[in-house]
């Protein structure tokens, strides 16, 4: 019914735990901090960075759609489709977290070596990463036939992850440079330290999720039966695959993978103050916390935002095209002495309503899972959001790839020194184009985003049709 509630306090809780877990992995993996780690921490140069960085994530696009198909034709004894994968990862998650961020050697001669073991590390914490993310988020889509509860709880969910990946992200790096300027220790031994930290542990926190329960049933005969059955399925599913290309498209947005460089050898070492154990990771997290920090307003405000838009993909629209216009005045703005605080500023505007894309995003998601059911009689959690983790990997991929890329045709050289000046010790190239790439790249992926979402012809009313006839064929089914 309409206003029943089936979610409880303590599943909710449990969940949100094991979510801000499986977050804190991610922070150390997911955001900028992992392309400075393999160029000025393991030290590959920024063109096999690049390459690296680009192929993996092929090897996630083939990956993830496949690991979903199995999940979504996969029923376990007990008649769960999703939460017996979030009680066995954790483990190898944790486990392959630390052995990636293990640098053995910077000799060049051995390259060959070290980049061989890099991809072995990272397919054998992907394939485990992916298997948990899948089944994390599409579990979302089942605990409750309730479409406004649903709701709801993805609001929570994705508040609680953007929260603890946004201050993981950020903090955890800067934490990491205050460790290793204040000790002396290598950048290499630190980072895997906190890799045992909050890769191992936020794996072993994030076994919590198995809270959350399966409420929509499993119905064996109309499970897909082949992998070209689940593809096929997918394809179909046109609201999915509009979303997707707009991700895709994002991937232009590769000035935020610039950041830290930017501050690196931009801004002065005493730009906090004389003596100041900050440097460029800590000012990258500055810049992240100023300028999208408000973006949690967003999120509490969501829901309002979806009703004054009439639906997300609506507020989705408003979102980037908001995010396109103060990115633009920030660039003209400047980064010259105290200018650059205003910008940053103009920034963090900019992102207020920002903060509710993921939210936006995993509704419609979940909306399209609903829509294929009422269409084709089949549910697809598992290949449907495999197509959302597996994106979110592409698109971060090619971000980080077309990033490193731009360094490499900038012709940068990572220096490595602990507390160096580095101010004016890259090339002209660099010095002259790392701002408009750091600002307006960023922008552009905002209007290419937009495009695709033009398509969507889901109106809340169609989306309460859908939810009333599900519901009327369930209980005639049941």
């Amino acid at each position: 019914m309409e206003g029943t509630a089936y979610i409880s306090k303590k599943e909710k809780r449990g969940f949100l735990t094991g979510l801000a877990g499986q977050n804190l992995v991610y922070s150390l993996i997911g955001a900028s901090f992992f392309t400075f780690f393999m160029t000025d921490i393991a030290l590959f140069d920024a063109l096999t960075v690049s390459v690296l960085l680009i192929i993996m994530k092929v090897w996630d696009g083939i990956n993830d759609p496949i690991v979903g198909s199995f999940i979504d034709k996969h029923t376990f004894k007990n008649g769960e489709k999703l939460r017996p994968f979030l009680r066995y990862t954790p483990l190898p998650v944790g486990a392959a977290t630390v052995l990636l961020f293990l640098v053995f050697s910077t000799d060049e001669s051995l390259m060959w070596l070290r980049v061989a073991y890099f991809v072995i590390m990272y397919i054998c914490w992907d394939l485990a990463y992916t298997v948990q993310d899948v089944s994390i988020w599409g579990i979302t889509a089942m605990v409750s036939p309730n479409s406004n509860e649903r709701d709801g709880f993805v609001q929570w969910a994705r508040t609680v992850g953007s929260i603890v990946y946004g201050i993981g992200s950020t903090a955890i790096p800067m934490l990491l440079e205050m460790v290793v300027n204040a000790t002396g220790q290598s950048f290499a031994f630190i980072t895997l330290v906190f890799a045992i930290i909050f890769g191992l542990g936020g794996a072993m926190l994030s076994k919590r999720a198995y809270a959350a329960q399966e409420r929509i049933p499993v119905v064996i005969e109309e499970r897909q039966e082949s992998l070209w059955e689940s593809f096929s399925l997918l394809f179909k599913n046109k609201m999915l695959m509009l979303v997707t290309l707009a991700n895709l498209l994002g991937a232009v947005g590769f000035g935020v993978n610039l950041v830290t460089y930017f501050f690196k050898y931009e801004i002065p070492a005493d730009f906090l103050g004389e003596n100041s154990i900050i440097g460029a990771l800590g000012l990258t997290t500055i810049y992240y916390a100023v300028t999208g920090g408000p973006g949690f307003l967003g999120m509490v405000f969501a829901d309002k935002m979806k009703k004054l838009c009439h639906g997300y993909v609506n507020a989705l629209i408003f979102m980037k095209a908001f995010n396109f216009i103060v990115r633009l005045i920030a660039f003209f703005v400047g980064f010259e002495g105290h200018r650059l605080w205003l910008a940053l500023i103009i920034i963090g505007i900019g992102s207020i309503p920002m903060g509710a894309e993921s939210i936006a995003q995993t509704s419609v998601f979940c909306d399209s899972i609903d829509y294929m059911e009422w269409k084709t009689g089949k549910r697809t959690e598992g290949i449907t959001f495999s197509m959302q983790t597996s994106f979110t990997k592409i698109t971060s991929g090619i971000t980080a790839g077309l990033a490193t890329l731009a360094l490499h045709l900038l012709h940068y050289k990572a220096i490595d020194e602990v507390n160096a000046v580095y101010v004016g010790t890259q090339t002209a190239a660099f010095d002259r184009w790392i701002w408009p790439l750091v600002i307006l790249t960023p922008a552009i992926a905002s209007l290419l985003y937009i495009v695709p979402l033009l398509f969507i012809r889901y109106t809340p009313e169609k989306r309460a049709k859908v939810e009333k006839e599900l519901k009327e064929r369930r209980e005639r089914n049941s």
